[in-house]
């Protein structure tokens, strides 16, 4: 059976990401450690140059993801920034920057990549929709999980996660599973 890490320090991550991509020929081990981001203009970008940056220095084939959210009032702020901007600004604080527009439209890229040492990543995508609400409401997740309302939803992420209703579009695992299938097994 071959072996495939997925580069994260966070717990919660790797759990749902397991949950989500079970494949029987590869067996997927969590890898506990900090990889370099790059500034760029998307998280697919990140996550593969994070993802080569791992399997070369870690020498094991790797999984990486990254994540942003992008408010088109914002001309697309934080993007792939949001990490860094979220400790900072935090809820109260993009909803301030958000105050009097009108057009709250905004979406989430979630992008994995997957890479073996020495060779090239290969990466996958997916947008989900939504608009920011104009108040913070829920408790649980991230800053951004209280103020993102998923399209086709009423709720913010954060109060479908209280009442475990959100389904986080994982078209990106998707098709790295179907690659992973066809490509690692």
């Amino acid at each position: 059976m071959k072996k495939v890490y997925f580069i994260t320090t966070n717990d919660f991550k790797f759990k749902k990401f397991t949950e989500a991509i079970r494949l029987d020929s590869i067996e997927i081990s969590q890898l506990k450690e900090e990889t370099p981001e790059i500034q760029a203009k998307n998280n697919r970008l990140i996550a593969e140059f994070s993802a080569k940056w791992a399997a070369d220095t870690f020498n094991h084939p790797v999984i990486k993801e990254d994540v942003g959210i992008y408010i088109e009032s914002l001309a697309g702020f934080p993007g792939p920034y949001l990490s860094d901007v979220e400790k900072q600004l935090q809820t109260d604080g993009f909803l301030r920057l958000l105050d009097g527009k009108g057009h709250r439209s905004a979406y989430w890229e979630y992008a994995v990549a997957f890479c073996e040492p020495g060779k090239e990543p290969v990466s996958f995508y997916t947008h989900q929709k939504g608009t920011i609400a104009t108040e913070a409401r829920g408790e649980t997740g991230w800053y951004m999980d209280k103020i993102f309302i998923p399209e086709g939803h009423n709720k913010t992420i954060a109060e479908l996660l209280e009442t475990n209703e959100y389904i986080r579009n994982e078209d990106h695992y998707h098709k790295l599973k179907e690659y992973l299938q066809e490509n690692f097994s």
